[in-house]
């Protein structure tokens, strides 16, 4: 779930939308039919220790390679701009709306798991691939790298509906709203991976119970995703 913007220095470019690139594998452990993470589909409140490190190393291994290979692409002089979705803090278990949505998520599935729709094993075995890391944790691994130079790194906040463009954090109809996030925001990114795991039949009661759980959270706070910009250049030799 990453945009990559290439700059000069990359040829033609290389742009893409949240969803498409950037994403991180699941991590082996978690995708060889051992449930480590039961009745989560990302990192939540009960994830053991050992799974939440499983995430780190593997976003660490795919973004120093994903470093090394634009490194290569670029010439001397060379920048370019990356944006993903990343959390506000350091401590693992408190990713802000980020984890918030997934939590949520998982509860909706849950739900349809104690009515019959879905079987336990299918959400126990059930993780995204995808890792939301901190502007400390990206600053430190392009740094161990050393082989491109941070002109600029920072975190912006983007509304989750994307039909709420206002800068108050005030939902005034909260309803409305998680529906928006759910069907317009949520179900926009992960319809493809819920129909290959859970199949396509509850694909329409996920997103309302999720929708109802959305708004629900709507009520306490308006739900924002955490963004991480970082403008990277190769120094010229």
């Amino acid at each position: 779930m990453a945009s990559i913007t290439g700059g000069s220095g990359i040829g033609g470019g290389d742009r893409c939308p949240y969803g498409e690139k950037g994403t991180t594998p699941v991590p082996e452990e978690l995708s060889n039919g051992t449930y480590l993470n039961e009745a989560n589909i990302y990192i939540g409140k009960i994830t053991p220790p050992t799974v939440v490190k499983l995430f780190q190393e593997q976003f660490q291994k795919e973004f120093k390679l994903f470093l090394t290979l634009r490194y290569k692409e670029l010439v001397g002089g060379g920048r370019m701009v990356l944006t993903f979705l990343g959390r506000k803090t350091e401590a693992m278990l408190l990713h802000g709306e980020v984890d918030s949505m997934w939590e949520l998520l998982s509860k909706a599935l849950q739900s349809l798991v104690q009515k019959g729709l879905v079987e336990k094993e299918k959400l126990n075995s059930s993780n995204l691939p995808y890792y939301a890391p901190s502007v400390d944790e990206v600053k430190a691994l392009i740094e161990k790298e050393n082989l491109l130079d941070i002109e600029h790194i920072g975190l912006f906040e983007s509304n989750r509906d994307p039909l709420d463009d206002s800068a108050s954090d005030v939902v005034l109809d909260c309803a409305s709203s998680g529906r928006n996030v759910a069907n317009k925001c949520i179900r926009a990114v992960m319809e493809p991976l819920i129909i290959e795991h859970f199949g396509e039949a509850i694909l329409d009661e996920l997103f309302l119970a999720f929708g109802s759980m959305v708004a629900e959270y709507l009520e306490t706070m308006k739900a924002k995703y955490p963004v991480i910009v970082v403008s990277l250049k190769k120094a010229m030799h």
